[in-house]
């Protein structure tokens, strides 16, 4: 039931920012080839294919505004977290995974906060754009 809840909170957030893109450009066809934009660096950011210290320190703020980063915190606590903090595990390496991808389980309610802050933040500004198009005199 974890993982649905996991799952549906990601993708709300992950359809959040891509409405937002569609309110922010007048042509849908714009939208579409702007859509990799949006996608390929919540790959590259959360920390499942690339490792985050991997990344430029320039750039590893970017991984902040990608919901799938969160997204993979929560399902690493979901799955692993008995096991990270098993002690009689040597070397644990649970414990290592959750260090290299930056999880911590104190911070798992700031995960969910993350998520759905993300989702409220992108669905309202695609909201605010919308009205501010509407109000256009042409």
């Amino acid at each position: 039931c974890q993982f649905l809840t996991i799952e549906y909170t990601l993708a709300m957030s992950s359809t959040a920012a891509a409405v937002f893109l569609g309110c922010a450009v007048e042509d849908p066809t714009m939208a579409t080839e702007f859509l990799p934009l949006l996608f390929v660096p919540q790959l590259l950011f959360a920390g499942f294919f690339v490792r985050t210290d991997l990344i430029p320190v320039w750039l590893r703020w970017a991984q902040y505004l990608c919901s799938l980063t969160y997204g993979v915190r929560l399902a690493l606590l979901v799955e692993f977290g008995d096991c990270a903090a098993d002690p009689t595990i040597i070397p644990n390496q649970c414990a290592q995974l959750f260090e290299i991808n930056q999880v911590d389980e104190d911070e798992k309610a700031l995960y969910w906060i993350i998520l759905w802050g993300l989702f409220l933040t992108f669905r309202l500004g695609g909201l605010a754009i919308l009205r501010k198009k509407a109000t256009k005199f042409y």
